[in-house]
């Protein structure tokens, strides 16, 4: 009963009483419907599912499938021609100056004239006047010099007027002598025989005496004046060096090329004071550019083995842009040193008018070289090179021959092998290249 209402409750089945506490048994018939539709059921159709996918997969219709043809690789191809091979030894370097001179003042002066090729980059020919500093000095000292050197002349020449007079005073006083002599040896007789006096003996010894006092005097001033002759010729050794160094300082007051050469860090301009051995330019000679460049180790090893390095033809080669210039060269020396385990070498270019207005020192360029001859050797394209191996094509497919890589030339690579004259190897770089593959060549 219904505390609210006080009625009787509606009437509950079993079915919905059943498995609530209190609740009276579901029957075994509603049981076994609940186990077929939550067990039976879903089992049941998942097999029919299962046969129905089996059917259909067995009773398919088959499409037969048909195996696509082998498709050949597209690649070019070379020839091989075994022979002796030369390759070309790609190297580089730069340009450098085989002659450079800073040239420097020579007197000091102030400068009055400039060249107008006395610039950066100029060009000036051997002899060219580039300054000309103020002679004014250098001329006063060329006048004195050779003024004390007339002078000295003059001298030497007076006193060989007086040796001349001496000497001639000299041989009058031998005379004297003489007479004086043969007077008192008259005398004596006379004396002797008693025919004159003693003192008319005296006197004639007195006079010879005299004589010969005046004999040894001029002698002695004419050996005076010998002495003095030969200072002075000494003074005159000094006063010509003298006059050559004024005449030479004076020439210098004018400075030249002594070359062609191209003009670089120009320091002088009319009205500078410039004082002896002052830097004026540095002169760089046209006609004696060089192509330094490096051989590794090896490259200077394989050459070395065919002869003397020095003397080999080589081609320089500058690019600028478009513009490409050649010069053949000649090596003429190697550094004494090795650097950063290379050599150094030298090659100086062929002078050439059209060459001296384009290359200058620094110029960065390219120098060819023929490289040593290798015998039974085979040039081919670098992209044939696979490892130390090629592939040849026979009969439209690839085999793998294993070679030895002699040297590199370019784009091109020098390889030794056992290939056959003739016979066609792939120029081509392939992806997986690998022996038996299907290739086709492009004419």
């Amino acid at each position: 009963m219904d505390a609210r209402t006080g009625e009787e409750p509606p009437f509950v089945s079993d079915a919905r009483l059943d498995g609530r506490p209190g609740a009276r048994r579901a029957s075994p018939v509603l049981r076994a419907f609940r186990i077929f539709m939550l067990v039976v059921l879903p089992l049941a159709l998942l097999a029919g599912a299962a046969a129905g996918f089996g059917y259909l997969r067995a009773t398919r219709p088959v499409v037969p499938v048909e195996r696509q043809a082998e498709r050949p690789r597209i690649v070019q191809a070379a020839v091989a021609e075994p022979g002796t091979v030369q390759p070309t030894l790609l190297l580089y370097g730069q340009i450098v100056a085989g002659r450079s001179v800073d040239l420097r003042a020579l007197v000091a002066g102030e400068v009055i004239s400039v060249s107008p090729d006395l610039v950066e980059g100029g060009r000036v020919a051997q002899g060219d006047e580039l300054l000309r500093i103020d002679s004014f000095a250098y001329e006063g000292a060329v006048i004195r010099a050779r003024a004390d050197l007339d002078e000295t002349r003059a001298r030497i020449a007076e006193l060989d007027a007086r040796v001349r007079q001496e000497e001639a005073a000299i041989d009058r006083a031998r005379e004297q002598v003489e007479i004086g002599q043969r007077e008192v040896d008259r005398l004596t007789q006379l004396s002797g025989a008693g025919a004159t006096t003693v003192r008319a003996l005296d006197e004639a010894l007195l006079r010879l005496s005299q004589t010969n006092a005046s004999l040894d005097s001029r002698e002695n001033q004419l050996a005076i004046y010998e002495a003095q002759r030969g200072q002075l010729a000494a003074a005159v050794q000094r006063q010509e060096f003298a006059l050559r160094q004024a005449e030479r300082n004076l020439a210098d007051t004018v400075l030249r090329a002594p070359f062609d050469a191209f003009v670089g860090n120009p320091g002088a301009e009319a009205g500078k004071i410039v004082g002896a051995n002052d830097r004026v330019a540095t002169l760089t000679a046209v006609d004696g550019l060089e192509a330094r460049f490096a051989l590794s180790d090896a490259q200077y090893g394989r050459l070395a083995e065919e002869g003397d390095i020095l003397g080999r033809e080589v081609t320089v080669v500058w690019r600028a842009g478009s513009a490409t210039v050649e010069r053949p060269a000649q090596v003429t020396r190697i550094a004494p040193q090795t650097s950063d385990a290379s050599f150094q070498a030298f090659a100086v270019l062929e002078a050439r008018e059209d060459a001296l207005d384009v290359l200058r020192p620094g110029a960065f360029v390219e120098v060819r070289m023929a490289d040593r001859a290798y015998a039974d050797a085979i040039a081919l394209p670098a992209a044939s090179l696979y490892e130390n191996s090629v592939f040849l094509i026979d009969g439209g497919r690839l085999q793998r021959v294993p070679v030895e890589v002699l040297a590199f030339d370019k784009d091109a690579v020098v390889v030794r092998g056992d290939i056959p004259a003739g016979a066609q190897i792939v120029a081509s770089r392939l992806t997986a290249a690998s022996s038996g593959q299907l290739v086709e060549v492009r004419e």
